[in-house]
């Protein structure tokens, strides 16, 4: 598939998720409820998902710890600006955030890429975890209940949510135990490879095993367990405050209900930061729960504009104070298709 095709098919597939979500509405009920939103839950909503940047930055200065030491400032310069890409671009500005840090830390791209993915591991595990045991212990409306029944009940899904992720976790930490063979494999293979394709993979592997110690370091991983807590229960709090200016007052359970269908949403690569498909997600996960359908979709749109638009501005602001050189860039990306010695901590 080549990347025009991609970038099309994306398109139009945000296109038509947008289409969906917005044709099915009573814009005059949309306004209303839109206007009578109280502003100063969404201003704190605003002021917590920036404090989110903050936090993920520590957690990746742990991450990072591993491979090298870095600015704590410009770990937050580099999440800004690339969780800011995010509301342009989609997920993927993923390579802004890791590209910006290495061109001012001067470090492998291929080493901030593996801490990245680490990253979006204990988020995924941190909110499948909890959206797995969200569904084991509530109850949803009756008339919402039935749905769920083509997938076996929200007991039977969230079982095998649960099993997916602890199987999972065991893979990485199974990886992890055996990365010297894997890896020595893996560079007697790559052998048959461009030498510009070979080099970039392995040296992401090595990173990625040596980011993946954390698992084997009991004060590393309380630290970033720590922290990764510290970001989602920010998130839980600027989402209970979203749906308070509008009236609703949601127990914990469903907010982490409303933060699981978020999180599939997310992950769609659309631009907008996940337009359409955050709007479709959240706003179905909101009227699983009662909410009327207008309701759900004003809720919808606010929310997005929470979760992505403060770190847009923030990101702005750092990608106006520091300046990019794309030659930097272009060196550093060049660079990866150097060898480098396989080497373990």
């Amino acid at each position: 598939m080549t990347k025009q095709f991609k970038a099309i098919l994306i398109l139009i597939i945000g296109a038509g998720l947008l289409y969906w979500f917005f044709s099915r509405l009573d814009w005059t009920t949309v306004g209303s409820h839109l206007r009578s939103a109280r502003i100063w839950p969404l201003v704190m909503a605003a002021v917590l998902i920036n404090l989110t940047l903050v936090a993920r930055s520590l957690r990746w200065q742990a991450f990072l710890a591993p491979i090298a030491k870095v600015s704590l400032s410009n770990l937050i310069a580099a999440t800004a600006v690339g969780f800011g890409g995010l509301f342009v671009i989609g997920r993927a500005a993923e390579i802004i955030r890791p590209t910006v840090l290495s061109l001012r830390e001067r470090l492998q791209p291929s080493a901030t890429f593996a801490t990245i993915l680490i990253e979006r591991i204990y988020d995924t595990v941190t909110v499948v975890t909890s959206f797995s045991i969200c569904l084991l212990l509530f109850e949803l409306p009756p008339d919402q209940a039935a749905a769920w029944q083509k997938v076996g009940g929200t007991k039977t899904f969230g079982t095998v949510l649960l099993a997916g992720i602890i199987t999972g976790v065991l893979v990485l930490l199974l990886l992890r135990l055996k990365a010297e063979p894997i890896l020595a494999w893996f560079s007697r293979q790559s052998s048959h490879l461009p030498q510009k394709l070979a080099q970039p993979i392995l040296n992401f592997l090595k990173h990625l095993a040596d980011g993946l110690s954390i698992l084997l370091n009991v004060k590393e991983l309380i630290v970033t367990i720590f922290y990764t807590l510290i970001v989602w229960g920010l998130i839980t709090s600027a989402t209970w405050l979203t749906l308070y200016a509008f009236g609703l007052n949601f127990s914990i359970m469903q907010i982490i209900f409303i933060l699981g269908f978020g999180l599939v949403g997310s992950v769609v690569p659309t631009p907008g930061g996940s337009a359409g498909a955050f709007h479709a997600a959240a706003a179905k996960a909101l009227e699983f729960l009662g909410t009327e359908p207008n309701l759900s979709a004003s809720v919808a749109i606010v929310y997005h504009l929470i979760a992505f638009g403060p770190p847009f501005v923030m990101g702005l602001y750092y990608l106006i104070r520091h300046d990019i050189s794309f030659h930097q860039l272009r060196e550093m990306i060049a660079s990866e298709s150097k060898p480098q010695a396989l080497t373990q901590n």
